[in-house]
């Protein structure tokens, strides 16, 4: 099935280790003490964001479609003076040698670096520089990123984007924020943004906020993506999810999907508790997977995993089969396992370029002034490569802080 292009649209819609050495890197075994605690429970927030009015900035179908884990693309969010003033902007400061090339992106057939080819960004640093290009401009745009923000926090009830370090660490606009350049030939691999804290190793925890939402608004003239390619394919669950996707309030992020048992069914959003109570209550510094259940015991979560160590080596090759087989209580919720992305290798790289029948493939077109939402920890995506042109585009994302954490019990070992 060829993939769907959204033109001008809003959607609305390391090591090998052995299988034992896996196993041993996740379950605890009997014997084990108790770890230490790995933090405390995430600290209150402005949980009254939706007591006061608010205007919506967009239709209820994006803040939808946002929570489902799915692309929302609104059209036309950029005037078209303020498109041509930021672009204007940052063709000078890459002219004068303003960007770093950050090598993420792959190009061409010979395999030679070429700086002109390859992604190149205007990092935050430089970006927040009032003594460089067009200051007001950018200025202006981060005013107005400023405003969405808000927007966002209060209509996909986010109030973690509005609080602490998330809000004063990245300067005017509260976003990570850049200009990104995409030379002719260039493309991302399919990766999704953010990952939970356990999945990332000691920096995991070494953060005070984690990507929460992620944007881009395009910066492109008459672009026609037949000749010039450059869009954003998104990789979207076909099966949309019974409860909202991507973290909840106590911090903890989805790792994967359950998938629905009939046809016409919605799927499971699965989450990692990374902070665990043994059977005595306390804090056993152990993780464990769950899904949303308001008639659940415990909070309105029903664990569908066995207590285990949480390792990096959940996110290489095997590790689906791995959780399925060692780490699930039930052997049907382990059939209906899926992780949000799989460990990349050869095969993953092929399998997961093509669609199938629990993903969709969604292009979105990069014209200027389109706005594009996710969510940074849900959606799969990648930059198809472009050919004759360059790709201009503002992109970022907002964070919220992340869990609170004194101890690790695996990443801060002496």
């Amino acid at each position: 099935m060829a993939p769907q292009r959204i033109l001008l649209v809003a959607s609305l819609a390391g090591s090998i280790l052995s299988s034992q050495q896996l196993v041993n890197a996740f379950v605890p075994s009997s014997s084990s003490k108790s770890s230490s605690c790995i933090g405390s429970s995430r600290g209150q927030t402005n949980s009254q964001l939706h007591a006061k009015n608010h205007d919506h900035l967009f239709s209820q179908s994006v803040y939808d479609t946002i929570g489902e884990g799915r692309i929302a693309v609104i059209p036309n969010f950029l005037p078209q003076d303020e498109i041509i003033k930021l672009r204007n902007d940052a063709t000078n400061l890459h002219a004068n040698s303003k960007f770093s090339t950050d090598a993420l992106a792959s190009y061409g057939s010979n395999g030679k670096f070429d700086p002109s080819k390859d992604r190149a960004v205007l990092k935050l640093q430089q970006w927040k520089d009032q003594g460089i290009g067009d200051w007001t401009i950018r200025e202006r745009f981060g005013n107005r990123m400023k405003n969405l923000r808000e927007d966002l926090a209060y209509n996909l009830n986010r109030p973690e984007m509005l609080v602490g370090d998330s809000v004063t660490k990245y300067g005017d606009g509260s976003t990570e924020i850049s200009y990104t350049r995409f030379g002719p030939g260039a493309f991302l691999k399919r990766h999704v943004d953010e990952h939970h804290e356990e999945l990332k190793g000691k920096a995991g925890w070494s953060k005070p906020t984690r990507r929460s939402m992620t944007w881009l608004i395009y910066l492109n003239d008459d672009w026609d993506a037949n000749q010039h390619g450059g869009c954003l394919r998104c990789f979207e669950r076909r099966t949309l999810p019974v409860a909202k996707t991507g973290a909840r309030g106590s911090g903890d992020l989805q790792i994967g999907w359950l998938k629905a048992t009939t046809a016409g069914g919605r799927e499971q959003p699965v989450f990692m508790d990374a902070q665990h109570s043994g059977t005595n209550g306390a804090n056993s510094g152990l993780c464990a997977l769950y899904i949303d259940d308001a008639s659940a015991s415990e909070g309105g979560r029903q664990y569908i995993s066995k207590p285990f160590h949480s390792h990096p080596t959940l996110y290489i090759g095997g590790s689906e089969l791995l959780v399925q087989n060692t780490l699930m209580n039930n052997k049907d919720l382990a059939q209906r396992f899926r992780l949000i992305e799989q460990p990349k290798s050869a095969v993953t790289d092929f399998l997961q370029s093509q669609e199938s029948v629990e993903e969709r493939i969604l292009d979105v077109e990069p014209m200027g002034g389109t706005l594009v939402l996710f969510d940074s920890v849900t959606l799969p995506h990648a930059v198809l490569p472009t050919t004759t042109r360059e790709r201009w585009a503002a992109s970022g994302w907002m964070h919220e802080d992340q869990q609170p954490v004194e101890t690790h019990p695996h990443f801060n070992m002496s």
